[in-house]
């Protein structure tokens, strides 16, 4: 048994499998203890459906807290990041275990608070490790952009997103490039103002592409799919960037549409 549990959420397992592929070959190869949480559903996300119903996502959430049982839950998705850490916060006061207590107790489950960790905490934990086990050393320029998610859970932490995602980039033999700073995929605003969600875009990927570099990489999925399938702007995972350096042989630019 481990300390830590898998949650990759939704978007990725039904959109971006690649991406989850990438994280079980880094897992694998590191040799981290992490079990996978069973019976999962989606964190409701706040951007898009916490707004739909507050009662609905807490009960959702702290069943996912429940499910985990006091383990470390390793989120793939920075919206499950922010959705399931808002929780946890919400679960530490008694106000929030006795409401959630109300509604677990309908379906059979104890109240349970888990800490809550992006992806990038990993691998950023492990980064003498992945130094370790490069085997293919990344010959890109890389703009680094973790996203407004992860930067807010970092930062309550904290940490630096940017920083160390450009750690992380820089060990895998890539080279990291800062575009300008404030900068946002558009993606909360997409389905609202079209327009604004795409001038927003642009105005990222042409900072990216002032850096010079050859594409960005993100650790958010939603970015990802706003800068490859939208923008069709060369993107890729940080998952990816690492698991190419340490072996990982897969095709991936037949997962990508950006160029």
């Amino acid at each position: 048994m481990s300390d830590l549990v898998l949650y990759p959420g939704c978007v990725i397992p039904a959109r971006l499998p690649f991406i989850e592929s990438a994280v079980r070959f880094i897992i694998d190869k590191l040799n981290i203890r992490m079990d996978d949480m069973q019976d999962t559903t989606c964190c409701m996300e706040p951007v898009g459906l916490r707004s739909l119903s507050e009662d609905g996502w807490f009960g959702v959430a702290s069943r996912l807290h429940s499910i985990a049982d006091g383990k470390d839950i390793v989120t793939l998705c920075d919206g499950c990041s922010v959705s399931l850490s808002e929780c946890s916060q919400r679960l530490k006061d008694q106000k929030g275990k006795d409401e959630a207590k109300d509604v677990l107790e309908k379906i059979d489950r104890q109240v349970a608070v888990s800490e809550v960790k992006g992806f990038i905490e990993i691998l950023y934990e492990n980064l003498e490790s992945i130094k370790k086990n490069v085997v293919k050393k990344q010959d890109l320029k890389l703009a680094v952009f973790p996203g407004c998610h992860c930067e807010a859970v970092c930062s309550k932490k904290g940490l630096s997103a940017n920083s160390m995602m450009f750690e992380i980039v820089k060990a895998t033999g890539a080279m990291p490039k800062y575009p300008r700073a404030n900068l946002c995929c558009g993606g909360s605003v997409s389905m609202i103002d079209d327009t604004l969600s795409k001038a927003i875009l642009g105005e990222s990927v042409n900072s990216f592409k002032a850096t010079g570099a050859d594409g960005v990489v993100t650790s958010c999925p939603f970015c990802f799919m706003q800068f490859d399938m939208v923008a069709r702007y060369r993107t890729y995972h940080i998952a990816e960037i690492v698991a190419m350096a340490m072996g990982w042989e897969i095709d991936i630019t037949k997962f990508h549409r950006g160029q």
